[in-house]
């Protein structure tokens, strides 16, 4: 390893100094991120852009979060004068129902989606034991309305590591194993008063549209040649959104296509149309800060390994702050 790049998004885990001593990689370059929910992906970006300035050749990702004492992360968020999560996306939620009519029911088709695809995941924080139905989402505790339990992610802890390398280093590596980063885009929000007053944590969704507009042009694509998205969709109306802002489907045109079967299994031969959170998401496979990333990155990676599987992902987080990382992984042609 050349360099290590270290992530957390709670501010009370280690820093990476540490880590990298546990992991004897002394010596080596350490750098430790934190960018909130964005952490993982952020830090992810830091590998390939070391690589491409050719600083590097190998570089070692490890995102993780275990506090090494006890503060939620949700006072640390209420702590910087923000709403608790919860109810700044309950808001999000009700906008949207008053401006293209989304109902409790789309939210629950998104959320029983998101657990099934986690009861096939090993690494998932909630794996439900029977088939996930729309009624037992609603049915299940309301935290914020519309949310109820089973339509928010669980707080937890993790960790993830992804290895990133050149194509130089690839040569006395596994090749046929190898995943190509075809395009990280990473900005932020431009701040004006209403924008501070209504989008304090994660900024205005047109963040996620123009970050991704930048991704897809670095990666000489198009929506259309994707097959599988990663999202942060820590709440059922964030997929929704995610669904239009990074241009699978014009606004307001998502609740149709969900009520129809879209954006989950068999959603590329059906309707063109990628599959979302295929690992369960934040919603289901969990979002422990640091780690979400990670966790993005090999489900991506997996699928793109798969001899039959996806050809083009898309991996996608928010951070408070607010920043937006946007990546795009190809099936390499070797």
């Amino acid at each position: 390893m050349d360099a290590l790049y270290a992530g957390t998004a709670h501010p009370l885990s280690p820093r990476g100094v540490f880590l990298a001593r546990e992991l004897g990689l002394t010596g080596l370059p350490v750098q430790h991120l934190t960018n909130a929910s964005a952490t993982g992906l952020a830090i992810a970006h830091e590998a390939v852009l070391a690589i491409e300035s050719g600083r590097a050749d190998v570089v070692l990702t490890v995102g993780y979060d275990s506090p090494e004492r006890e503060r939620s992360v949700e006072d640390v968020i209420t702590g910087e004068g923000h709403h608790p999560p919860v109810v700044s996306f309950a808001l999000w939620a009700k906008e949207r129902m008053v401006r293209y009519g989304t109902t409790a029911q789309h939210l629950a088709m998104v959320a029983a989606k998101n657990w099934n695809y986690a009861r096939s995941n090993p690494y998932a924080a909630r794996r439900a034991d029977s088939p996930v139905t729309v009624e037992r989402v609603l049915r299940s505790r309301m935290v914020a309305d519309p949310f109820t339990s089973m339509m928010c992610t669980p707080w937890g802890e993790g960790a993830g590591a992804v290895v990133f390398c050149s194509s130089a280093a690839l040569e006395r590596l596994d090749a046929r194993r190898a995943v190509r980063v075809a395009a990280s885009a990473f900005q932020t929000d431009r701040f004006g008063p209403r924008q501070v007053l209504e989008h304090a944590i994660v900024g205005p969704p047109q963040l996620t549209r123009d970050t991704a507009r930048a991704a897809f042009a670095a990666a000489e694509r198009t929506p259309s040649d994707v097959d599988i998205v990663q999202v942060h969709e820590a709440f059922a109306i964030e997929e929704i959104l995610y669904y239009e802002l990074l241009g699978f489907c014009d606004d307001g045109e998502a609740e149709n296509l969900v009520e129809q079967g879209a954006f989950g299994p068999g959603s590329r031969a059906r309707f063109g149309l990628p599959e979302f959170s295929t690992d369960g998401g934040l919603i289901a496979r969990g979002h422990p800060g640091g780690p979400t990333g990670m966790a993005q990155i090999w489900e991506t990676v997996r699928q793109l390994r798969e001899p039959s599987g996806a050809n083009v992902g898309v991996c996608h987080l928010l951070g408070g702050g607010s920043v937006c990382v946007v990546q795009v992984y190809e099936r390499p042609e070797w």
